[in-house]
C-alpha cells in the first residue's frame, strides 16, 4: 500500500492565533513520534496570514485512525472549537 498524504487548512480567528499556534506546534511535536508518521509539517500561507496548512504523509489508513484516536489529537480538535472560521482536510495519494 502507498503512503496516504493528508492536507489540512485551517483559517483561524485573529484574536485566537497565538493561542493556536502554540497549540499546532504542539500537536506537530507529539504528531512526529507516532509510529506510523513520516512526516507531518506546518506551513503558514504568505498571503493570508491567518492561513495555516499541515501537510501530512502517514504509512497507512489505520495510521492515520490512530492518530485520529490520540489524545494529544483529540485534545487539539477540542481546544480549537469556535476558534477558526473555516477548516478543509483532504486525504489524498500520489497516483503519478
Amino acid at each position: 500500500m502507498s503512503e496516504l498524504k493528508i492536507i489540512a487548512t485551517i483559517l483561524v480567528k485573529p484574536e485566537y492565533e497565538e493561542e493556536i499556534k502554540k497549540a499546532m506546534y504542539i500537536v506537530v511535536e507529539e504528531t512526529r513520534k507516532e509510529e506510523g508518521n513520516i512526516s507531518y509539517d506546518l506551513y503558514q500561507n504568505s498571503k493570508e496570514s491567518l492561513k495555516y496548512t499541515f501537510i501530512e504523509v502517514w504509512k497507512s489508513q489505520e495510521d492515520i485512525f490512530a492518530h485520529n484516536n490520540s489524545l494529544h489529537f483529540k485534545n487539539f480538535m477540542k481546544f480549537l472549537e469556535g476558534k477558526y472560521d473555516h477548516l478543509e482536510i483532504d486525504v489524498v495519494k500520489k497516483i503519478y
